[in-house]
């Protein structure tokens, strides 16, 4: 995916005090002029405040700054070999950074008009043969996980929009590698979003890509909801199932 004519970047070397590092950012929402300390929740003070621990790692914060309103998210590896090595990985090139393709990502689906929040910023740090990295969007107002919905009242939830929402995804090929209840969020007024597309990618429609993320899904709702959750998957998935139909034959 080509940058966008908004699109900045720029590599800083080392200095004395800091290692090589370098930032993507989008110049038309955020200046010319990058800045790293946009990607630093210190750089923020009283304006940035930790996002809940439901569904992640407590890395990721709400931030109000040159942009707005946003979420400013490092990356951290899970599992447990996460728990060996935190927030690094392998350098292999600017091109090869996941908040570099995840910010890429996320630019292609807002320019579809698919909804996801806008990226602002994306920036690495390397030391020696790793690096570390941070992602900042907007944040959608007024909205909650699906999650944080379902903890709340079970059988009140958008699963038929909630469906055809995650189906207009797969229909232009994206795979979402991490679909789960906490990575959609519901707003004020009722509507759909998915955020967290690390590791995501966009490609030719996939059945099989489609059936896979929606077979994640299905086991965070049974792990939050049990039976009920399982009860509003099926119908989730009727939904999907429908609107992906529709879809392949316009």
């Amino acid at each position: 995916m080509a940058f966008q004519a908004d699109d900045r970047l720029t590599r800083l070397p080392a200095s004395a005090d800091s290692p090589p590092a370098g930032l993507l950012w989008d110049a038309g929402r955020l200046g010319a002029h990058g800045r790293l300390d946009w990607l630093r929740p210190e750089a923020y003070g009283e304006r940035a405040h930790p996002v809940g621990a439901e569904g992640g790692r407590g890395s990721a914060w709400f931030v109000t700054g040159d942009a707005g309103d946003a979420v400013l998210r490092r990356y951290r590896r899970g599992g447990l070999f996460g728990r060996l090595v935190h927030d690094r990985y392998v350098w292999q090139g600017v091109e090869s950074t996941r908040c570099v393709r995840e910010y890429r990502l996320l630019r292609a689906l807002h320019a579809q008009q698919l909804p996801v929040p806008a990226p602002l910023a994306a920036g690495w740090w390397r030391q020696g043969v790793t690096y570390r990295q941070a992602l900042l969007t907007a944040r959608i107002p007024n909205a909650e996980s699906l999650a944080g919905r379902l903890a709340r009242n079970m059988h009140v939830a958008p699963w038929d929009a909630a469906g055809a929402m995650i189906a207009r995804f797969h229909l232009v090929g994206v795979d979402h590698a991490d679909l789960n209840a906490h990575n959609i969020l519901v707003d004020a007024d009722e509507r759909l979003w998915l955020i967290d597309f690390d590791r995501g990618s966009q490609g030719a429609h996939n059945a099989k890509v489609g059936e896979s993320n929606l077979q994640r899904l299905r086991r965070s709702l049974n792990k939050i909801g049990g039976p009920a959750g399982e009860a509003g998957w099926q119908r989730l998935y009727a939904a999907w199932q429908q609107a992906l139909a529709r879809g392949t034959a316009a």
